[in-house]
């Protein structure tokens, strides 16, 4: 009799711990959860980064440059991203993992103006493949006409 009385002891305690706390509703936290949750899965080519402490949305495969470009955030390209100038240059400052191998192009250009560290980044030429959080080396103030 013991071990049975034990036994719904222990079933009592089990119940108390799965069920979720009394007078908390995380309800509206479960469906803000599970709408995001819908929404990156109807979008999976869509990557979110954060640009100049702005967060943006870039389209996987694309470049950091095109994606400042495409949200209104200005950044530097003289030579029209073509790996000459380095003024799209960027620091990466988390995610370098999530962005394209660095090409013999990019590392002659970066090397060639003197900016060899492995964080940064030719902003024309760095494609996204994740999250990544990057600070222009050069930033423009202002807003791009028609925003």
């Amino acid at each position: 009799m013991d071990t049975e009385k034990n036994e719904l002891d222990f079933a009592a305690r089990m119940r108390t711990a799965i069920e979720p706390a009394r007078g908390v509703d995380d309800r509206g936290l479960r469906n803000a959860f599970a709408s995001r949750l819908k929404q990156v899965a109807a979008r999976p080519e869509v990557v979110p980064i954060e640009f100049d402490g702005r967060r943006i949305e870039v389209r996987r495969g694309g470049t950091l440059l095109g994606a400042a470009m495409k949200n209104g955030v200005r950044l530097m390209h003289v030579c029209g991203a073509r790996t000459l100038c380095a003024t799209c240059r960027v620091v990466v400052e988390s995610g370098e993992e999530n962005l394209t191998a660095m090409s013999a192009t990019e590392k002659f250009s970066l090397r060639w103006h003197l900016s060899v560290s492995p964080r940064t980044r030719l902003a024309c030429q760095a494609r996204v493949n994740g999250p990544v959080e990057v600070e222009p080396v050069f930033p423009l103030c202002g807003e791009l006409p028609g925003r």
